[in-house]
């Protein structure tokens, strides 16, 4: 049996805290964790000794987290600014990365320093063979939704792409917010990854024609509308990303017509899953971002080929995201 990987969460208090169980949940071991300070790495310690038996340590120096745990793997869920210091630093000690969306964000007005600095993760991660992925887990969810797709029409999704068989894409991904609602900028910054990820798993070489591209970032919500291309592959695309203040929030994609609602929920046996439902009906498989950070680990002890959205992905995702972005700021 291969040894059991050595895992270290930056910043395990919000999101992170369900990393911790991801990765405990698929045979890793959770070592240790960066928290801000003193008092918020024994309030996480606590919560994690509670949901995942945790033994290790909390640190508030990451430098010091990397020379004394040594960690196989580095997941970091720190605030956005701080994606590329500490992936770069956990790189640099030897540790396979996966790092939270949006894989680099220093600052809106900048997007070419931020796309560089993605570019030198991920060389940096090429250059000492270490995988290096992105937290955009709708890309995870293509299996369900072909089984949606194909009993609806009679063809794969997967094949979508390649056979010129796309005439429309729309996604409208909401989120709760706690507390203050957020503008429309700030939720694209958040959200617009995931819809981003579908359109890059099923084209992955696909581009943005700059001619179609309608972008509004208005009250609390930020809408796109372009067509999406490849050679002589062309599809319409419509993406909605909303902050709500009370209710449930929806999250539907899909190609075709074919639109699906995603939940979560647990099974009979009381495992958190993911779930598509459409009309009446509906598909469960394992959690999307479960399955995402499962596959990780697989591919760092080589037992796939790499992760299911890699970090060259990851940039690309950041170009179309911040080209989006960017068109609506030129508008405003």
């Amino acid at each position: 049996m291969k040894p059991s990987l050595r895992v270290a969460v930056a910043g395990a208090s919000g999101i992170g805290k369900h990393h911790a169980k991801w990765y405990h949940d698929c045979g890793c071991e959770v070592v240790a964790f960066l928290g801000s300070g003193d008092a918020s790495c024994r309030t996480t310690a606590a919560d994690l000794v509670q949901s995942i038996g945790f033994s290790g340590r909390g640190y508030s120096d990451f430098g010091q987290l990397l020379e004394q745990e040594e960690p196989d793997v580095v997941d970091v869920c720190t605030p956005n600014e701080l994606h590329f210091e500490l992936a770069m630093a956990a790189l640099m000690a030897g540790c396979h990365v996966l790092v939270e969306k949006p894989m680099v964000w220093d600052g809106p007005a900048d997007s070419v320093r931020s796309l560089d600095l993605a570019n030198r993760l991920v060389d940096e991660a090429t250059e000492r063979a270490l995988c290096l992925g992105v937290c955009t887990q709708y890309a995870a969810s293509l299996p369900l939704y072909e089984r949606i797709y194909t009993r609806e029409t009679g063809s794969y999704t997967r094949e979508i792409g390649s056979q010129q068989q796309v005439t429309e894409f729309i996604a409208e991904m909401e989120t709760l917010s706690r507390g203050r609602q957020r503008d429309g900028a700030e939720i694209w910054i958040d959200m617009g990854s995931h819809p981003l990820s579908l359109l890059l798993a099923w084209m992955p070489d696909g581009v943005i024609d700059p001619d179609s591209l309608q972008v509004e970032f208005a009250g609390h919500q930020a809408r796109s509308r372009f067509d999406f291309f490849a050679g002589d592959r062309r599809f319409h695309c419509d993406i909605t990303a909303r902050d709500k203040s009370e209710g449930v929030p929806i999250r539907r994609f899909g190609v075709n017509g074919v639109l699906v609602e995603c939940e979560g929920r647990p099974d009979s046996d009381g495992v958190y899953q993911s779930v598509l439902q459409r009309k009446g009906s509906e598909v469960m498989g394992q959690d999307f971002m479960s399955l995402l950070i499962s596959q990780f680990a697989a591919a760092v002890r080589g037992d796939e080929p790499g992760p299911i959205v890699t970090g060259a992905t990851g940039v690309r995702n950041l170009e179309l995201q911040f080209q989006i972005y960017s068109a609506a700021l030129a508008r405003s």
